[in-house]
């Protein structure tokens, strides 16, 4: 089956699109440098296949958003790089930062949904966004939350485990 007609993405095709911090941190890593695939303790559930496979399902979205809380949480995760690598990975991230499009939603108003409030901050302003954008996640308890409120969900763990042809 070919990417585009995947039940999880055909529905989505040409929409806007926000990745968690997970997905986020392996698009631009590997973006920074490839071999962090298999070296970045952070990445080591992603295999090569799943970058290809990361890159030609953002291939499908009009455009890329994120939120100052995944930034938050990529900027975080990516303070365990070596420190040789770290000055120009915030570099690179500064720029990355310029490329994308932000969505802010101030904190009072995410806690104000207290179900969605106990998954997190990042996840809260996720689910708020989740109206006007598609959520690609790794998060089982992200996605369920967002089906279950009938909000655009993928679930990359899904579309990992297809047989695709890209």
């Amino acid at each position: 089956m070919k990417l585009a007609e995947h039940p999880l993405l055909k529905s989505h095709l040409g929409k806007s699109a926000i990745l968690d911090s997970n997905l986020l941190l392996l698009a631009w890593c590997c973006k920074f440098d490839p071999l962090l695939l298999n070296t970045f303790k952070r990445l080591n559930s992603f295999e090569a296949g799943d970058l290809l496979l990361l890159s030609e399902t953002l291939n499908l979205f009009s455009t890329l958003w994120t939120t100052p809380h995944v930034l938050t949480e990529v900027s975080n995760l990516a303070n365990s790089l070596p420190s040789w690598i770290r000055e120009r990975w915030s570099e690179f991230f500064s720029k990355q930062i310029l490329l994308i499009h932000e969505a802010y939603e101030p904190s009072c108003n995410l806690a104000s949904d207290p179900v969605a409030f106990r998954f997190g901050l990042t996840d809260s302003a996720l689910t708020r966004l989740a109206s006007n954008h598609v959520i690609l996640t790794t998060d089982w308890p992200l996605c369920g939350l967002l089906e279950s409120r009938k909000l655009p969900v993928v679930n990359f763990n899904r579309l990992r485990e297809a047989e695709l042809s890209l």
